[in-house]
C-alpha cells in the first residue's frame, strides 16, 4: 500500500468534540478528524465492534429494540451481528485480509454479550415505564438519541449517545476496555466531551446537570455540570476553531499544525503519512508511541509456511523508535503488501507502523507484526524530511 497524502487543508465550518479534543495535543489531528478521507486508513478493528456497540444502545434507547425482558439479549445480539456484518464490507481491503469474517474480529464475542447485556437493560427498562418510541419528529421530547445538536451559532455541533431531560443527564457509552482504578472515575477527555455535549443541549432546551459515563462492562461514572462549566468548555473549542482556520488564512499546510511528542503522537492515526512526526521521531518515544520504523529496502526474502506466503523486509533504518540500524521486519502476510500493488522491492522506502519489536541482534531491531494493527506504507518519493 502507498502511503496516503495529508489533507489540502480548508477552513472548518464548524467543530465536533472529537476534533476539539483532538486538537488539544496536535492541530493537525484535528484537520484529519475534519478533512481526511473516509476509508483511506485502516481502521483499528476495534472501531466497528464499537460502533456496533453504539448503534445497539441507541437501538434500545429510541425503543426500536425490542426486548421482551432485561435477560431476553437475541434482538440485541442480532442487531450487533448485522451491524458488525455492515461496517465489515464496507472496512478498508486490509482489514478484511486480516479478518475475512466478522467473528473473527478480536474479542467479537466479548463485545458482542457485553452490547446485548446493556441494550436488554435499557429496551427493558423503557417497556416496563411505557416509554414512547424516539422518532425524528419528537425534536421537543426530553429525550434525545444520537441526535444532531448544534449550537446557536453554527460553530459547535455533535451527537450524544443519549440526553435525558427527566434526570437532567447526558450520558456517553464506552466499548473500550480500561484498566483498574481509571474505570471507576470520568476521565479529563470524558469530561470535556460531556461537558460540550451539555452546553449543546443547553443550547437546544435541555437542561443538563450531570453526565455519566457508562462503560462496556457496566460501570457507570457520574460528574456534575454547571452551565459556567459547559459555556466555558465551548468558548474553548470555538477558540480553537479560530486557531486552525486562522492558520489555513496564513496558508499553513498539515505538517505546520502539527506537534509531534510522544504523548501526542500516541495512538495517532496520522503516523503513516504525518512528516512531522517522523522528522521528529526519537527511540525514546517508544514505550508511548509503540514501534514504528522507516527505512530503505536492504533485501526481501519470501518464505511459505503452511500455505501462507510470508515476507521478511530488510531495511536501512531512517527514522523510527527503532534503535537499530537496520531492522528485520519478519513474517508479513505478502498480500497485505499487494492491495495496491506488488511487494516492496530494493531501494523502495517504507514505513511499519504498529509492529512489535522483539529484540536488539547486534545492530539489526527485529521486529514482529502485530496482526491487528501493523501496516506497511510504501512511499511514492523518496522524501526524507519535510512535505511530501
Amino acid at each position: 500500500m502507498f502511503a496516503p497524502e495529508p489533507p489540502d487543508l480548508v477552513q472548518l465550518a464548524r467543530i465536533t468534540p472529537s476534533i476539539y479534543e483532538a486538537g488539544l495535543t496536535c492541530l493537525a489531528k484535528a484537520a484529519w478528524y475534519a478533512l481526511g478521507g473516509h476509508g483511506v486508513l485502516p481502521d483499528n478493528p476495534a472501531a466497528i465492534l464499537g460502533t456496533s456497540f453504539h448503534e445497539v444502545v441507541a437501538a434500545a434507547h429510541r425503543g426500536t429494540l425490542m426486548a421482551a425482558n432485561h435477560s431476553d439479549r437475541t434482538p440485541a445480539r442480532q442487531l450487533f451481528d448485522e451491524t458488525v456484518r455492515t461496517l465489515h464490507k464496507k472496512a478498508h481491503p486490509l482489514v478484511k485480509l486480516k479478518f475475512p469474517i466478522p467473528e473473527r474480529l478480536p474479542y467479537y464475542n466479548l463485545q458482542r454479550e457485553r452490547t446485548s447485556i446493556i441494550a436488554a437493560h435499557i429496551a427493558a427498562s423503557r417497556l416496563s415505564t411505557g416509554s414512547p418510541v424516539e422518532t425524528s419528529r419528537t425534536s421537543t421530547s426530553p429525550a434525545r438519541t444520537e441526535s444532531r445538536l448544534c449550537s446557536k451559532d453554527g460553530l459547535i455541533v455533535g451527537r450524544a449517545d443519549h440526553i435525558d431531560g427527566k434526570s437532567e443527564s447526558v450520558v456517553d457509552y464506552k466499548s473500550g476496555y480500561v484498566v483498574g482504578a481509571d474505570a471507576d472515575a470520568v476521565s479529563d477527555s470524558e469530561a470535556r466531551q460531556l461537558r460540550l455535549y451539555a452546553y449543546l443541549a443547553g443550547e437546544n432546551g435541555i437542561y443538563v446537570s450531570k453526565g455519566i459515563v457508562v462503560r462496556g462492562s457496566g460501570q457507570r461514572c457520574e460528574l456534575p455540570i454547571s452551565p459556567a462549566e459547559a459555556e466555558a468548555e465551548a468558548n474553548s473549542a470555538r477558540t480553537q476553531l479560530q486557531t486552525i482556520d486562522a492558520a489555513v488564512t496564513n496558508g499553513a499546510v498539515f505538517s505546520d499544525l502539527a506537534s509531534p511528542s510522544p504523548q501526542s503522537c500516541k495512538s495517532c492515526v496520522c503516523i503513516p503519512f504525518c512528516t512531522s512526526f517522523w522528522a521528529s521521531v526519537k527511540p525514546e518515544w517508544s514505550p508511548d508511541c509503540g514501534s514504528h520504523v522507516e527505512g530503505n529496502v536492504i533485501d526481501v526474502g519470501n518464505r511459505l509456511i503452511q500455505g501462507v506466503s510470508l515476507t521478511t523486509l530488510s531495511l536501512a533504518v531512517r527514522s523510527g523508535t527503532i534503535a537499530g540500524q537496520t531492522a528485520s521486519v519478519e513474517q508479513i502476510p505478502s498480500d497485505w503488501m499487494k492491495i495496491e500493488d506488488d511487494l516492496p522491492c530494493s531501494g523502495d522506502v517504507v514505513r511499519v507502523v504498529h509492529g512489535r519489536e522483539l529484540e536488539m541482534n547486534g545492530n539489526t531491531a527485529v521486529v514482529r507484526i502485530d496482526k491487528a494493527m501493523t501496516a506497511v506504507w510504501r512511499l511514492r518519493v523518496d522524501t526524507s524530511r519535510g512535505d511530501e
